[in-house]
Parts: C-alpha cells; sequence; structure tokens
C-alpha cells in the first residue's frame, strides 16, 4: 500500500480536548515499511499539528519490527520551542507508557518524533483493543524556556561557578598542567591552553620552536608580580595579598601602590589589556604627592591616558603644584621628557602646548 494522506479514517479523534486518537493498527498492520497515515490537523498550545505514524516503521528494515511516530508542525510559524510527550492510553485512559522530546520546530512542516516508539509485538500484546489503540499527544510550548537556568531546588543548589573557578581549582592543585614557568629562579606551573588563550605574546611564547616545549622563562620581573599576572589570567581578578607574601613579609608592610605599578608594566608587556586597566584604575584612585611622579612617568611610557589625566589634575591644584616641581625625580623626568613637561604646563595654564611641523 501506498502512503496515506490527511484524512484517512484509519485516525480518528478520541477527544479533542487532551488531543488523544484512536488509531485503527488491525486495518494498517499490514503495511509496508515507510507507509504512513497522516490524522486530521488538531490545534494544540496555539499551533496547528498533524501526526505521522508508520505501522511498520520508517528508514529502513531494521525499524520494521516499530511503529514510528511523527509529530509535523503544520502552522505557518518559526522557531518553536516545545516538549511533545506521546502517551499511550489504557482501558480507563491512564498513561500506560510515554516518550517524550524537547525539539525546535523552525518552521511549518518541521518534524520531530521516534523512528522506534514501541515494538510492534508489545503494542499488540498490551494496547490494541478491538483492533485499536488510543493515543494521546501533550504539546507544550517553551520559547525562552530553554535559555533560563532555574535549578529544581534554588535553595539546596550549590553556588553558581564560573568557568574560571573551576580552572583556578586545577592551577591551586596542580592538576593537568602541561606547562612550568620560570621566574628568576622560581618555578610556576600552568596550563598551556589558558595561557596561549590569555594573551598573543604567551602564545606565541609557548608555539615558538617545538610545539612540545613545556619550559618558559620571563625576564625583567618579580615572582611576586607573575603570581599576580597568573592569578589574573584564571580568575580575572586580583590576588588576595596574603596569598602572595610567606614568612617574614607581613601585608601590612607591602608596597601594594608600587607593586600594583610594576603589574601594570608586567600587563603591559605580556598584552593583557583588562589586567592593565584594572592597575590603571587602581592607581588612578590612589594617587598621592609620593607617587604622583613615577605614576605620570608609568603613565607617558605605557600609554596610561586616563592615569596620565589624574596625575595632571592632582599635580595641577594649587595646593600641590609646588610640592609636586620640588618632588625627587620631577626634574629628571621632565627632562627626559619635554613633551610631558608642556603637557603639564599647558593644563595647569588652560593653554595648548604649541604644535611643531612634523617635517621640523
Amino acid at each position: 500500500m501506498n502512503q496515506s494522506t490527511v484524512g484517512n479514517d484509519l485516525i480518528t479523534v478520541a477527544n479533542s480536548d487532551d488531543c488523544s486518537f484512536k488509531i485503527n493498527y488491525g486495518e494498517s498492520r499490514d503495511f509496508v515499511i515507510n507507509s504512513f497515515v497522516r490524522s486530521p490537523i488538531f490545534m494544540c498550545s496555539g499551533y496547528e499539528w498533524s501526526l505521522r505514524y508508520f505501522p511498520r516503521g520508517f528508514h529502513g528494515l531494521e525499524t520494521s519490527e516499530y511503529i514510528s511516530l511523527y509529530l509535523d508542525l503544520e502552522s505557518h510559524a518559526e522557531n518553536v520551542s516545545t516538549s511533545v510527550i506521546f502517551h499511550l492510553l489504557g482501558k480507563d485512559s491512564r498513561p500506560l507508557q510515554s516518550r517524550q522530546v524537547w525539539s525546535l520546530f523552525r518552521r511549518k512542516g518541521s518534524s520531530e518524533g521516534f523512528r522506534t516508539f514501541i515494538k510492534r509485538s508489545l503494542l499488540e500484546s498490551e494496547f490494541i483493543r478491538d483492533g485499536c489503540f488510543v493515543l494521546s499527544c501533550d504539546i507544550k510550548v517553551m520559547n525562552g524556556e530553554w535559555e533560563k537556568t532555574s535549578l529544581p531546588d534554588e535553595n539546596s543548589a550549590p553556588p553558581f561557578r564560573h568557568l574560571h573557578d573551576e580552572l583556578y581549582e586545577l592551577l591551586k592543585r596542580k592538576e593537568m598542567t602541561d606547562v612550568i614557568i620560570e621566574v628568576a629562579g622560581e618555578f610556576m606551573e600552568a596550563h598551556r591552553l589558558v595561557l596561549a588563550a590569555s594573551s598573543p605574546l604567551f602564545k606565541e611564547l609557548i608555539t615558538k620552536g617545538t610545539r612540545r616545549s613545556n619550559r618558559i622563562k620571563f625576564n625583567y620581573v618579580t615572582p611576586v608580580v607573575f603570581k599576580v599576572v597568573l592569578h589574573f589570567i584564571y580568575t580575572n581578578a586580583l590576588p588576595p595579598v596574603h596569598e602572595l607574601f610567606y614568612g617574614d613579609s607581613a601585608e601590612e608592610n607591602v608596597d601594594l601602590y608600587g607593586l600594583t605599578q610594576e603589574v601594570l608594566v608586567a600587563a603591559d608587556e605580556y598584552k593583557l589589556r583588562r589586567l592593565k586597566l584594572v592597575c590603571e584604575g587602581k592607581l588612578s584612585k590612589n594617587l598621592s604627592m609620593e607617587t604622583v611622579v613615577s605614576s605620570l612617568d608609568l603613565a607617558q611610557h605605557h600609554n596610561c591616558q586616563h592615569l596620565k589625566k589624574v596625575c595632571f589634575e592632582f599635580a595641577g591644584r594649587p595646593e600641590n603644584m609646588k610640592a609636586f616641581m620640588r618632588s625627587d625625580g620631577y626634574v629628571e623626568l621632565m627632562k627626559r621628557c619635554p613633551n610631558l613637561l608642556a603637557e603639564y604646563l599647558a593644563y595647569v595654564t588652560d593653554f595648548p602646548p604649541s604644535q611643531k611641523k612634523r617635517t621640523e
């Protein structure tokens, strides 16, 4: 028998309220493989649908011992996210066996279902009554629900953890580390993939020469500074100070401003833009007369425009100008950077610095 079409009386509506159908199995059991019967179009959850029932299975001999069942979207609609449950009903109309699928129906004619819904032998022994079986279709449209992150029990759920939390745990436990970093005679372990993803410079160093190299040496940086860099790469945050210093070094004796300056230089060198911005923000908020010259020097040589502006504002206050010009390092800085002196004087006099032609 060839494929059947809509309106075939082998599938009739048993109850329109619960979208249940009476399917004549006796007259369809001898259909050839891939032949199907389509139900009348029915409405559920605001959309039109139809069922396709394959008495001898769909797509090959391996399904011939099963019936296949599919749900088709008949409405002109796009991206309908659904939960679909097919129930085989018993004598008292209670579900005795169910199959569920979550699916996205992208357009009219989209289909979802089961090639091996139930074995024909089991269907015949358990569900056939007077040559027929009853099937209900529970369709719930869940547009927008898939993206939500609700949990079964919010109160007992573990705290949400970002991926970098898990990566940092691996770093602390030294699990699956595959690269050794040498800094001033001190050795640290890390993960090649994490380093390569964090910075184009690290990626180049890791892949330079042999791809199997598992050792990187960094010069011109202290171990403490690199520990800050490494912690930030894995956590997107600065580490607690007590994790950086041990032994006789007490937290209150640490020059945090100087450490932040050093980390900014390293972040600029290693092309870690976010870490550089974090350090620039901290330096800007904690500027003092003791640090303004060194911070201005840093801003000039590492292109920190926000920090430079804050230094100008701080040093340009009437109560700070004299002390700034008499501070250690001021004269030397302005000798090395005459353009910086011109910018500062223009700022405090509210007059733009002279612009020389590029050809001069």
